[in-house]
């Protein structure tokens, strides 16, 4: 039964082509690259301040998200929570403009860090850290009406278009560090980690001879998933002297287990009279690895009030597979062909006068795909916003590169401390829309059936902000 419901599933495809005897799928691939593999972009106030530039700085329980080592630098125990507000923001062109925006409230972040001194010995600290990171997947794009899409079977216009994300990944680590003579300091850590998360694909046609709406769903939507995965990580830092410091870390893959519900019609479409015999909801699950990532980072300490930290890392994206592979050959055809490893880099300062803490940041991270041009791909048919066919030369498809500036505050009353963080991410891209089946999810007593439509692929530009502001409240000890 597993396997049948697995090989089920892989029908299941926003978009789908071939080129030349090789089968390529979308849904699960794009979405194991945009949802589960980007790295969490959470913390607390101190590291989202700073650009997360800490992976030779080190000494905050959030550090460890690139270097576990940075828990041999902390010197006191500490504890903290941090909530915020996140709010993203889509502007699609295609024909018409639409803007789309939604804000949530969430802890985003609590962890402790919990020293233990041991001056007899050049192994002069040990220390134990738990973290939790949470992140908001939400993101809702909506195309709206074109005039210059008219189909004649039947006799209609393009009428919107929905796509809906809505949920959150989550990690949960285990950190131990360690200190050599406050020269070398040492990290390892088990992560667990859960991706939840809903969506939906809606595509609306207006009958231009009655100006009614038909509104239907994507083969496969709505659907949900829920990842649960493990991973590692282990660092080294190295004080070269008291004004640099050098980094260097390794995060393994994520092995995740999903389980996943969708709606589908599954293979039972009846070209000639347009209509599907079955739409009800499928259960099954597979297995994902995730690919893992390198952290190399340089950090200067000036005195006891100037420290700037830059990171690079390389992620392994192209490592990324769905298993058993027996049932996702389209989707790793897909990974293979058209997601590529992608590199980042952080940069980021923290100035202290006094008690008082100023913090600044910025990311640029490239996009996990690679650039294609549709003449090279066969059996499928792009448009352009026109509904004219045409080779489109997909730059940035899916998702897109991303720049994030961040800023900071920070007091510390002795003991008790208050850090405050703003970010701000864009990225431009295109989405491809249409490419497979959509079901009338009602089933028509007339035809005996569920109706359907088969939609040609379209590439919409969008652009998405993300702003993220946080409030950390922490007690050293």
């Amino acid at each position: 039964m597993k396997k049948i419901l697995l090989s089920l599933c892989t029908l299941v495809g926003t978009l789908a082509f071939a080129q030349q005897n090789k089968e390529y799928k979308t849904q699960y691939s794009t979405n194991a690259i945009n949802l589960y593999s980007q790295d969490i972009n959470s913390g607390n106030a101190k590291y989202i301040g700073v650009g997360g530039a800490v992976g030779a700085l080190g000494s905050d329980i959030t550090s460890v998200e690139q270097n576990p080592a940075g828990l041999g630098v902390a010197i006191n125990s500490d504890v903290q929570v941090t909530a915020g507000v996140s709010t993203f923001s889509n502007k699609t062109n295609f024909g018409t403009n639409i803007k789309q925006s939604d804000n949530n409230f969430d802890f985003q972040q609590f962890g402790g860090t919990f020293v233990f001194a041991n001056e007899a010995s050049k192994w002069n600290r040990f220390t134990i850290g738990v973290a939790y990171l949470n992140q908001r997947l939400d993101n809702y794009s909506s195309i709206g009406t074109n005039e210059g899409i008219k189909f004649a079977d039947p006799d209609g216009t393009f009428n919107g278009y929905l796509k809906d994300i809505d949920g959150y990944k989550s990690k949960f680590s285990v950190n131990l560090g360690t200190s050599y003579d406050d020269k070398v300091y040492l990290g390892f850590g088990l992560n667990f980690h859960e991706t939840n998360y809903s969506g939906y694909e809606q595509y609306a046609e207006r009958d231009d001879n009655n100006n009614q709406t038909y509104v239907y769903n994507a083969n496969g939507a709505p659907f949900r998933e829920i990842g649960q995965g493990f991973s590692f990580s282990l660092g080294a830092i190295y004080k070269v002297n008291h004004n640099v410091r050098l980094g260097a870390a390794y995060h393994s893959p994520v092995w995740y287990n999903v389980a996943e519900d969708f709606y589908s019609a599954k293979n039972s479409f009846d070209y000639d009279k347009r209509t599907a015999d079955t739409y009800y909801m499928y259960s099954s699950d597979y297995d994902m690895t995730r690919g893992g990532r390198f952290v190399g980072s340089l950090g200067f300490v000036v005195g006891k009030n100037l420290s700037i930290g830059a990171d690079y890392t390389y992620h392994m994206n192209n490592d990324t597979k769905l298993k058993p592979t027996q049932y996702f050959n389209g989707d790793n055809n897909f990974i293979n062909d058209f997601v590529k490893n992608s590199n980042e880099v952080r940069v980021g300062t923290e100035y202290r006068i006094d008690r008082f803490k100023v913090r600044a940041g910025y990311n640029y991270i490239t996009s996990p795909y690679k650039d294609f041009n549709t003449s090279k791909v066969l059996n499928t048919e792009f448009r352009d916003e026109n509904n004219v066919p045409q080779n489109i030369n997909l730059k940035n498809a899916f998702a897109g590169d991303i720049n994030r500036v961040s800023f900071g505050l920070g007091y510390d009353f002795g003991g008790f401390y208050i850090d405050a963080a703003y970010q701000y991410q864009t990225q431009k891209y295109q989405q491809l829309i249409g490419g497979t089946n959509f079901v009338d999810p009602n089933y028509d007593e007339k035809l005996q059936g569920y109706y359907f439509v088969s939609l040609p692929s379209y590439s919409p530009k969008v652009k998405l902000d993300n702003n993220l502001f946080l409030l950390t409240l922490g007690w050293q000890f």
